[in-house]
């Protein structure tokens, strides 16, 4: 009889147990299986066809015009994220734009970029990051965190899918 006021408690106990597991195994499910297309590999969800493709240049000319807007860039594959996967590097020569899955998709991270050739879609902002995020960075890519000065100004696209062109 003694143990029934515990009853409650143990049932509540499990419960939780139970909840967290499957919060742990969504997390792990999030991550998308890379798809071969005929023109190239798509990691996360499909590109919009309907969008117009923008060059990196495109953006920088006319930020303004793409805050916080869905857009789908294509660009030279300068960087990746070397210890996850989770980011990519856009650029034309001069400028770039760092695209980032947040961990809802992954690409290889031993993935040869020389000469690769991207198309991304998600939201394009701008963002303030300091040294030391701007140093961490730098370690994901595999470059020298000893020459990062100061806060960065981030150009960014929360990406939705990557496709790497063939």
């Amino acid at each position: 009889m003694k143990y029934i006021k515990f009853l409650p408690v143990i049932i509540f106990l499990f419960s939780f147990t139970a909840l967290s597991q499957n919060d742990d195994m969504k997390k792990e499910g999030e991550k998308v299986e890379a798809k071969e297309l005929a023109d190239g590999i798509l990691y996360g969800a499909d590109i919009n066809s309907d969008l117009k493709v923008l060059g990196v240049a495109d953006i920088y000319n006319d930020t303004s015009a793409y805050v916080g807007k869905t857009v789908v860039l294509k660009g030279n594959m300068s960087e990746l994220c070397r210890t996850g996967g989770c980011w990519t590097v856009l650029s034309d020569g001069t400028n770039n734009i760092r695209a980032l899955t947040l961990h809802k998709f992954i690409m290889p991270k031993e993935m040869d970029i020389t000469g690769k050739v991207a198309v991304v879609e998600g939201v394009f902002s701008i963002k303030e990051i300091t040294e030391e995020q701007a140093k961490h960075f730098a370690e994901e890519a595999g470059t020298d965190p000893n020459l990062v000065k100061g806060p960065q100004k981030m150009y960014r696209i929360l990406a939705t899918g990557i496709k790497i062109l063939k």
